[in-house]
């Protein structure tokens, strides 16, 4: 194919904080040289704690402001690639991870988006995906981690998709961020798409895994208020059955639980009120 997408049009955007070394990449690379491949690396630091690259295909975006989504933006605003992949500091590539990313989007001409597999350090999936390749609906954005994601960059750049900011490790709601960016992806009528393919290894415990934490039930009960306005009162109360069922909080939390998504849903409403997340709508 005259037009198709070669192993260097893909470009790695790795997002990482307070390094002033490269040898964080031995690790993600374990099969070859990091040099091989092309990477931007966005890392949120402050001055005395800086990170260069003296290799042409590194390059290094020093940041100092904090937040995941604000890193991911950031990234994908000075990305290069035709192909980007999303990447954080603490995965491992497997060999021909690379081909499997390329000869994907040469056999979906279509795609804007293409979400793979990932695996943990065990040798098993990280969760339950499908077992062959389909077209993504909205529907079906909920489990998909933000590692798993590749994006073709004009697409992307000519719909403006990106990353809400108030949303993400290090924002006001830290949850979610992989969601909604895949969401205004397919809002804006990108073509999202799975490949049952694996191009990841990651531990098998997510920072979202901790289900009864104030800090998720925070962030993600003023998620379902952004997607449900007042139907999040009903989630809200499902949640709460959820962690008592599941044994994740005791009875006798369970109001202050119910607390604190009340306030995550009154501080979504504020944003809402005073039109501060229209931009990312």
């Amino acid at each position: 194919m005259e037009n198709a997408f070669k192993n260097e049009d893909l470009e790695i955007l790795i997002a990482t904080m307070n390094r002033n070394s490269l040898d964080f990449l031995n690790q993600l690379f374990p099969f070859a040289s990091y040099t091989g491949f092309r990477l931007l690396i966005v890392n949120q630091t402050d001055e005395n704690c800086l990170l260069h690259s003296d290799y042409p295909n590194v390059r290094v975006i020093n940041s100092f402001e904090r937040g995941l989504s604000k890193s991911r933006n950031l990234a994908l605003q000075n990305a290069l690639g035709k192909i980007v992949l999303i990447a954080d500091d603490d995965v491992i590539y497997p060999e021909n991870f690379q081909q499997k990313i390329i000869q994907a989007y040469n056999n979906n001409t279509e795609a804007s988006i293409i979400c793979f597999r990932t695996q943990t350090k065990e040798g098993k999936l990280y969760s339950k995906y499908p077992a062959e390749g389909k077209e993504l609906n909205s529907r079906k954005l909920n489990k998909i981690l933000s590692i798993e994601v590749t994006a073709n960059r004009e697409a992307l750049q000519a719909k403006n998709c990106v990353y809400n900011e108030w949303f993400g490790l290090g924002a006001k709601f830290e949850d979610a961020e992989t969601l909604y960016f895949l969401r205004r992806a397919f809002y804006s009528g990108l073509k999202l798409f799975f490949c049952p393919e694996t191009i990841v290894v990651h531990e098998s415990y997510s920072s979202s895994d901790a289900v009864a934490s104030d800090r998720l039930i925070y962030a993600k009960m003023a998620g379902f208020y952004k997607r449900f306005g007042f139907g999040a009162y009903y989630y809200l109360l499902k949640y709460m059955f959820f962690l008592v069922r599941k044994n994740y909080t005791p009875l006798a939390q369970i109001k202050s639980k119910f607390l604190v998504g009340l306030r995550g849903i009154k501080d979504y409403k504020f944003l809402l009120n005073t039109k501060a997340d229209k931009v990312y709508e």
